[in-house]
């Protein structure tokens, strides 16, 4: 490429990728001074921005957060798995935040079907409440065709499970109380059941310092199924336009694999602390600039556009993954 095309892209490109790193910051900044959560802030002054009528100057650069910068910071996630930590809760965790996590995207398939949702919008709210929130309907968006109505549907989710966790983190410490749960059954309560990381520390941290250290553990174990629940939405939707039919079995996108690799040089030790945390930071910066420029693209009018039977999906994904959690932690701690 010569050194025209360089500054022609540089130009092109500069003013999206410029909004994009200062809806991130933004976002950081406020939600601490705000205690709100940072990925619903990022949507909010993405749909500011887009209000702005800016998308044909600023859409090259936001592209580059939306679709590569976004699939990069949730591959980074990977190393912010810890073997050791995560082991503290043993196999019963394993099973329950997987059984957590294959409930919630078979549940979430068949009420988006009865809602008259299609199945990629279902599966994208159903990777946010089974999973871990934004980052999982960021990652199960991915996995799903690049649509318009699939981007806004994800920016919609973002908003309704923050929402939802921030209910969750608010409710469930009493009604755990009310059911009878030990700290340690509470703190695992939270882990499987609530959507976003910071709400289900700020439910643990309600409750004791013990309680917020097994609701971590036990979210850690659900963050862990996120690279195979992407594949499995990823073989759902191919059989789905395949009408049913699958010609071979279709090899998992590139950030999975970066997922996968992260996850196991964790595991081995073979990261620094010092990298770790720094690919922690990349990894939020990421996926706060993804949420901002999927919102800026879409513009404020999206949220008219928001469907109720999708509010109705997130409420009952919202519902069922709770007594979900509850059956299973009765049943394993």
């Amino acid at each position: 490429m010569t050194a025209a095309a360089l500054r022609l892209n540089a130009v092109r490109m500069g003013p999206g990728l410029l909004a994009g790193l200062l809806m991130a910051v933004l976002a950081k900044l406020l939600s601490q001074s705000l205690h709100a959560p940072a990925p619903l802030i990022a949507v909010v002054l993405g749909m500011m921005l887009g209000a702005l009528g800016l998308q044909g100057q600023l859409g090259a650069g936001l592209d580059i957060f939306a679709k590569p910068g976004l699939r990069l910071g949730v591959a980074m996630m990977g190393a912010q798995i810890s073997w050791s930590e995560f082991a503290a809760l043993g196999g019963p965790a394993v099973l329950a935040s997987g059984a957590v996590v294959l409930g919630g995207l078979g549940i979430g398939a068949l009420a988006g079907a009865a809602l008259g949702l299609p199945l990629a919008e279902a599966l994208i709210a159903a990777a946010a409440c089974s999973i871990c929130g934004a980052s999982a309907a960021l990652a199960a968006s991915q996995a799903a065709p690049s649509s318009p109505e699939n981007q806004r549907t994800t920016a919609l989710v973002i908003v309704g499970v923050n929402l939802l966790s921030t209910v969750a983190m608010l409710a469930y410490p009493p009604v755990a109380n009310a059911l009878g749960l030990t700290a340690h059954q509470a703190g695992v309560f939270f882990g499987l059941s609530i959507h976003d990381v910071a709400q289900v520390a700020g439910a643990g941290a309600s409750v004791s310092p013990e309680v917020a250290g097994t609701a971590a553990l036990a979210k850690l174990s659900r963050i862990l199924w996120l690279g195979p629940a992407v594949v499995l939405i990823g073989l759902m939707l191919t059989r789905t336009a395949q009408g049913g039919r699958v010609s071979g079995l279709q090899a998992p996108p590139i950030f999975v694999w970066g997922f996968a690799a992260l996850a196991a040089a964790r595991g081995l030790n073979l990261i620094p602390p010092a990298l770790v945390a720094m690919l922690g930071a990349c990894s939020s910066f990421l996926l706060l600039a993804g949420v901002g420029a999927i919102s800026a693209k879409l513009g404020p009018k999206a949220l008219l556009e928001v469907k109720p039977r999708l509010a109705i999906l997130l409420v009952t994904l919202t519902v069922a993954v709770a007594i979900l959690a509850y059956a299973l932690t009765r049943i394993f701690f």
